[in-house]
């Protein structure tokens, strides 16, 4: 099945929530997210200080996506043979325990299991005063991403075949713990944000969920995607487009924005339309199609 089937199922005749975080008034978020080894991980790739770092980020990248600020968290933990020894243990509580002060976090409970792989997650309550829901884009916003896509995938390239780290270990450390951005919520707050996401499963595939959403079709100018140079070179262009974890916060405002807020590049890659919803992307004024949509979760949807 495909994974969109599947959570259709668990919802029955509800239709199933857009966004990755919900929304309990009148201020609060809350959203959860696993790293499952075999799935997210290795721990031969991902030493347990980077894997707490990780479940941190892409669970506050949620918060912030939906315009909040995080403030507690329950952690599941699952131990395997290997994340059950103390040193494990130990290094991960450490790393947990300075992400989680990073961002003014408190772990206020959870569960410990046995398992026969590691399995990871966390569920984080955050505050917002108005959420950044998925549904709010309007024809005529702009669409913006932050930073650079592709270098998520490139590191997991170098990992997997073992490619000497040199000049690609920046791209390396961002697909091993790929970071939040946080940092901006309180300066986007100046801007009146009509709808965001953030970018885990690369923005073919996000960019359409961001259209569905808003009931839209978002037009995105390929020419103006920034993508990483040394990924674009190395993979190729349409395997930046299918990058996930990239974590960049994607979003639609009707106003003209800097193109660098906090030191952080936010470039305009498009606008949303009215039309079937759905993302066309173009190429020298023509249309574009993507040769594929990047990472799936469950091999029936190919």
């Amino acid at each position: 099945m495909k994974e969109s089937d599947i959570i259709r199922s668990l919802f029955g005749t509800v239709p199933p929530p857009e966004d990755d975080c919900y929304f309990l008034a009148p201020n609060r978020l809350v959203t959860t997210d696993s790293l499952s080894e075999g799935t997210h991980f290795l721990h031969k790739w991902s030493s347990p200080a980077v894997l707490a770092g990780k479940l941190v980020e892409v669970n506050v990248s949620d918060i912030t996506a939906s315009g909040g600020i995080p403030k507690e968290c329950f952690l599941n933990l699952g131990l395997s043979p290997t994340s059950r020894k103390k040193e494990w243990v130990m290094a991960f509580s450490k790393a947990l325990r300075s992400s989680l002060h990073q961002y003014g976090m408190k772990l206020a409970g959870g569960d410990t299991f046995s398992s026969p792989t590691t399995q990871l997650a966390l569920t984080v309550v955050g505050t917002v005063k108005k959420p950044w829901l998925r549904s709010g884009g309007k024809p005529g916003d702009y669409l913006y991403i932050t930073g650079d896509l592709g270098q998520s995938l490139l590191g997991y390239h170098c990992l997997k075949k073992n490619w000497k780290e040199g000049h690609y270990k920046a791209a390396i450390q961002r697909h091993l713990l790929p970071k939040s951005r946080q940092s901006l919520q309180k300066p986007l707050t100046k801007y009146p944000i009509h709808a965001c996401m953030d970018v885990t499963d690369g923005l073919i595939q996000d960019a359409e969920r961001l259209a569905i959403a808003s009931k839209g079709k978002l037009k995105i100018q390929i020419e103006s995607l920034p993508l990483h140079p040394l990924a674009k070179k190395v993979l190729g262009m349409d395997a930046c487009l299918g990058s996930g974890e990239e974590l960049e916060l994607l979003f639609l405002s009707p106003k003209i924005l800097p193109p660098e807020i906090q030191s952080i590049p936010v470039t305009m890659i498009g606008r949303l339309e009215t039309g079937k919803p759905g993302v066309q992307f173009i190429r020298e004024g023509k249309n574009y199609l993507p040769n594929n949509r990047g990472f799936l979760h469950f091999a029936e949807e190919e």
